[in-house]
């Protein structure tokens, strides 16, 4: 089973953004199958941003990265907020909604929302 953690929160709740991405990583890290779709506030993240004491998604994209855990940034997210494929950091990739629609309905994921 892969466990998909779906993290919303950006700058206005950093704590709770930054612990979802370090229980992903450390869940990867142990050889579980993690993916991470960031979408709403979240998308920022990806923009390589930190929060105020400078943590952020760059502190975590490669222990996901390197075993294959991949980081989807909301498309229409990142979007409405006009930040493009070229404004993500390495080891993130634009996906769309139906994706993770898709990710919800399997009965191969477990669900995690933050």
């Amino acid at each position: 089973m892969k466990l998909l953690f779906i993290i919303t929160k950006g700058l206005e709740k950093s704590g709770s953004a930054i612990r979802a991405l370090q229980i992903a990583a450390l869940t990867a890290e142990q050889g579980h199958p993690v993916e991470v779709f960031l979408i709403d506030e979240a998308v920022h993240w990806a923009q390589g941003i930190k929060a105020a004491y400078g943590e952020g998604l760059s502190d975590y994209v490669d222990m996901l990265s390197k075993g294959g855990h991949p980081i989807f940034v909301c498309k229409s997210c990142a979007d409405k907020r006009l930040i493009g494929p070229n404004d993500i950091i390495e080891g993130t990739a634009m996906a769309t909604l139906p994706t993770l629609v898709e990710k919800i309905a399997s009965p191969d994921y477990k669900v995690l929302t933050f």
